[in-house]
């Protein structure tokens, strides 16, 4: 378990460790590109996760998921390099494009792999601790990377765009460390698409696992949309652009805490966890209201409350699952994460164009409140309805 708790935190920590990431909006943007263009640029990047999540699941219920991982962080990598080579509109899409194909490619192996891991040992009841301390790792990644790129930005982008290129090459090494997790013998009976249809059916009729699919990617999609958006944020409130670093490393301070304090909630039920969204929704709704340099603060509250309930609700749904198409049922979770982000991303940057940042905001943050406040209606009716 040690050299997956390593491994798994090497990985993390690298995939994260990107110089660039605390500029790349405002690198967008000081380049040229508006508001709408960052948003379509930043929606195609979750549409090749829309279009490669679920197949890509299924290769990782069939093949090396180390490899698979590894594959990922080069793609993402080479995204950097034409960013390097072509710093316009056309390029900067390519790259989040090639960004996109690291994603799918990553989220349903890296779970998958962790908890099947776990379950070879007899340990799976302890998945939250160790996906809560990968997803800690990767938030370290994002302070050291903030903290850094603040002392480098006077170097420009160019330096910050290759730091993260090699960060990925230390990434994709530390994917072929981790343990190879227990491949299942009677998959490759079912053919590809077999494989698919059963993960598929699998994410309809398993006890609990629709909800949490829904659930999991209305509150990811909310975050995701946002989270690119929170350096044009810390712009706009008034912060230097060191202190932009800062800020973005603060955020991932939130979310290693939140991620570190998850596994310590035992089975949260779903009044907990909708309770949770919406005050995390209520967050950003203040911090944009407020819209003044200390307003920050509730965007860090978000942000606990956000990863607190991320690794609860992702461990509830991993135990839920069957080891012989885990990937891909948590694939079709990404999938659906990705098609409401893609909407999402896309709709941030057209209510941006035709109102303000600070107005986008303000509309996701009631957005998350809202989901969460359905989602407990929703609860609220069903537990009525039984006898």
């Amino acid at each position: 378990m040690q050299r997956l708790l390593l491994s798994a935190c090497a990985l993390r920590f690298f995939d994260t460790f990107l110089l660039i990431v605390p500029f790349y909006t405002v690198m967008f943007s000081e380049k040229g590109l508006s508001p709408a263009q960052i948003g379509f640029a930043l929606g195609a990047w979750s549409a090749v996760g829309v279009v490669l999540e679920v197949p890509c699941g299924v290769l990782a219920d069939r093949m090396s998921r180390r490899w698979l991982l590894a594959i990922a962080q080069l793609l993402r990598a080479t995204g950097f390099l034409v960013w390097l080579a072509v710093p316009s509109f056309w390029g900067f899409l390519a790259g989040l494009m090639l960004w996109g194909m690291k994603s799918a490619t990553m989220n349903g192996a890296f779970e998958a792999l962790v908890y099947d891991e776990l379950k070879a040992i007899g340990r799976e009841a302890e998945y939250a601790r160790v996906f809560g301390r990968a997803k800690a790792a990767r938030g370290v990644g994002l302070v050291a990377a903030s903290l850094t790129a603040a002392v480098a930005a006077p170097l420009g982008y160019g330096p910050l765009i290759v730091a993260s290129a090699v960060s990925g090459l230390a990434a994709a090494a530390a994917a072929l460390s981790l343990p190879t997790a227990p491949r299942i013998a009677h998959a490759p009976d079912w053919g590809y698409f077999g494989h698919l249809a059963q993960g598929a059916r699998q994410a309809l009729i398993l006890p609990g696992v629709p909800a949490l699919i829904a659930f999991i990617a209305g509150l990811s999609a909310v975050a995701y949309a946002t989270a690119d958006y929170w350096q044009l944020f810390g712009r706009d409130v008034g912060l230097p652009k060191p202190a932009i670093a800062v800020f973005i490393a603060a955020i991932a301070c939130a979310e290693v805490a939140g991620s570190i304090l998850a596994h310590r909630v035992r089975r949260p039920d779903t009044r907990w966890l909708n309770g949770v969204t919406i005050l995390a929704g209520l967050a950003i709704v203040t911090a944009a209201a407020i819209h003044r340099p200390w307003a920050v603060v509730f965007v860090l509250a978000y942000m606990g409350l956000y990863s607190l309930i991320d690794v609860s609700a992702d461990a509830r749904f991993q135990h839920a699952l069957r080891v012989e198409t885990r990937a891909t049922v948590a694939s079709v979770k990404g999938f659906a994460t990705q098609c409401c982000n893609g909407v999402l991303i896309l709709g941030f940057g057209l209510v941006a164009q035709a109102g303000s940042y600070r107005v986008a905001f303000l509309a996701y943050g009631a957005a998350l409140a809202l989901l969460g406040l359905g989602y407990a209606t929703t609860s609220l009716a069903i537990a009525r309805r039984r006898p």
